[in-house]
């Protein structure tokens, strides 16, 4: 009679139910191997930034510390320089004095960006490790250092400046069941409305595509929570971010972030 009942013990692995976990966001990716290994293995945070640089900055890091000044070159008086703007992830923070020296690096090269007291005490809600940020400032040779400086002026949160300039939020879809898709893609949407950004699905399939733009209704934020929770429902690369014509440039340009 004993012989009859089954014992739990004795399933088989292959039976038992096994959760299937979400996929860990690039960011928390990132961090992880950061914090493990002590650098980023798979990629880098500024990566996802990539496309919309040109449109956020002046320079690329690598550009102006690439070399030293030319013959004939006439280093600023100390407060003086060239105006930049630059993006990077904070890889340091040091304080000196009365100054904060953060070390910029955005991939392509690494400077040091001195902030003085009050410059500091106005953004330091911004200046942390790994911070991803958008830095102004005047650039000059230091010829005690040997090295290029930049005198930073004002601070911004990388993310927050994609958020204000984003136009618009194309999201590609290649997933066959419309029903289910729809239900979650509106439940990840409603927390960021309103918003100025329209959304544009792109749907690929084996026997159609085409393109909607979602009622206005459908307007969000393009918020970094947002995009990562996105990609996490359709898959990594499948959000598009698109700017507006950058300040100067040519009317109706328009510049992707393809994440």
């Amino acid at each position: 009679m004993f012989g009859l009942v089954s014992d739990a013990r004795d399933t088989p692995l292959a039976t038992k139910k096994s959760v299937v976990l979400p996929e860990w966001s690039e960011a928390v990716r990132l961090t992880g191997e950061r914090e493990t290994l002590g650098l980023y293995l798979t990629g880098h945070p500024l990566a996802r930034f990539e496309a919309a640089l040109p449109r956020f900055v002046s320079h690329r890091i690598g550009d102006l510390v690439s070399d030293r000044p030319v013959a004939g070159f006439e280093t600023p008086r100390f407060g003086g320089g060239k105006p930049v703007t630059v993006a990077g992830l904070i890889d340091e923070v040091k304080k000196r004095g009365p100054r904060v020296i953060l070390t910029l690096d955005d991939r392509t090269g690494r400077i040091e960006a001195m902030l003085f007291e009050e410059t500091f005490q106005k953004h330091r809600d911004l200046i942390s490790k790994d911070a991803l940020v958008l830095v102004e400032g005047l650039l000059r040779f230091d010829e005690f250092s040997d090295a290029w400086r930049l005198s930073a002026r004002r601070i911004s949160e990388l993310d927050k400046v994609r958020e204000q300039e984003a136009r618009r939020l194309v999201i590609k879809c290649r997933q066959a069941d419309a029903a289910t898709l729809s239900e979650r893609l509106g439940a990840i949407l409603s927390p960021w409305r309103p918003g100025p950004c329209p959304i544009t699905v792109e749907y690929l399939g084996d026997k159609a595509s085409g393109a909607l733009t979602l009622g206005s209704e459908w307007n969000v934020r393009a918020s970094r929570e947002l995009l990562e929770q996105l990609e996490g429902l359709m898959g990594r690369g499948s959000v598009q971010v698109i700017y507006g014509a950058p300040a100067g440039g040519a009317a109706g340009a328009s510049f992707a972030d393809g994440r």
